[in-house]
């Protein structure tokens, strides 16, 4: 069943019918990042509404991942009760409305949601509220990092490290933690091993392919996944749907609500969200992914071949393996 789901993903996708349930042996994992308003905003934009029902009603996935931007902070004149409100927002329009069907939401915090003091205050206030979802490695630091694995029908286990990536600045002692993290009998014995992190390890898009924009050292970081045996890191910021090999891992840039440009590609923007399809056996993720305003697949084959923005250069890939 497997061999002939996969290659038959994306003509399902293009011709407009429902993604069929997953196989038994695949993990289904939407990609829902990047969904957050003007600074400030109590509402989300009108795409995001669609997307969380295709989520919920459609496609039914294991759990949904975001690379963060759940909320419009980061602006230093925002109210502490503004925050909040931001945050009950949230807790209706996604986190509950998610909850209330089983699937669970593993998360980053993005700039948006974690930059300032007065942010991450409230970010904390909010998410230890609820469980890490799923069966914790490592929560001492969480919402901020942390790891967790997932089990699929079969026993066997996604491994994921959160990191603390809503600046460009993953330091010496994050990267330890990440090594530690990926050395642990619970991501040596996954089947898949997954990174996630705000901003990306090189540029995607045009207005943000720029010092401070992209992860600083970022070739170092990328050393310890690659050590750790990562499937690939998924990161958010850019806004720009874009699965990619650097070096020798993969990355997926997961785009977001309300898009950008590529770099070197005007007029390319558009709001996405995707699906990755993971076989814990085989070590491999099919990645598919939606124009959240339309619900029209997104065709790989009309993405950029390769995107030289900095920290670059980043080479198209439809599977991660």
């Amino acid at each position: 069943m497997r061999r002939l789901l996969v290659p038959l993903l994306l003509p399902l996708l293009l011709s407009g019918t429902p993604l069929p349930p997953p196989a038994p042996d695949l993990l289904r994992v939407a990609v829902l990042s990047d969904f957050n308003g003007a600074y400030g905003s109590l509402t989300y934009p009108p795409a995001l509404k669609p997307s969380l029902s295709r989520i919920i009603n459609t496609w039914k996935p294991d759990l949904v991942l975001s690379a963060g931007d759940l909320i419009a902070g980061q602006k230093a004149s925002l109210t502490d009760a503004n925050v909040q409100g931001m945050w009950a927002t949230f807790e209706k329009e996604v986190r509950g409305p998610l909850a209330k069907v089983g699937i669970p939401f593993v998360f980053t915090l993005g700039n948006h949601d974690a930059s300032l003091v007065r942010d991450r205050r409230e970010a904390a206030a909010y998410w230890t509220r609820f469980l890490p979802a799923g069966t914790v490695v490592d929560a001492a630091q969480y919402p901020f990092r942390y790891s967790l694995t997932r089990a699929d029908k079969a026993g066997r286990t996604l491994f994921i490290a959160v990191l603390d990536a809503s600046g460009p600045r993953v330091d010496a002692a994050q990267r330890a933690w990440l090594a530690a993290q990926l050395a642990t009998p619970q991501a040596q014995t996954a089947g898949v091993r997954l990174v996630v992190g705000h901003l990306p390890l090189a540029g995607v898009s045009e207005g943000k392919n720029k010092p401070g924009e992209v992860i600083a050292e970022a070739a170092t970081l990328r050393e310890v996944m690659e050590r750790g045996r990562v499937l690939a890191y998924i990161s958010g910021h850019h806004a720009a749907y874009y699965p990619a090999r650097l070096g020798r891992l993969n990355v997926l840039s997961s785009g977001g609500i309300g898009g950008r440009d590529y770099v070197g590609f005007p007029g390319t923007a558009r709001s996405v969200v995707s699906v990755l399809e993971i076989d814990l056996q085989a070590a491999t993720a099919r990645v598919s992914a939606v124009n959240a305003d339309t619900g029209a697949a997104i065709d790989h084959n009309k993405l950029p071949a390769r995107i030289n923005g900095l920290g670059g250069p980043l080479v198209r890939v439809e599977e991660f393996r």
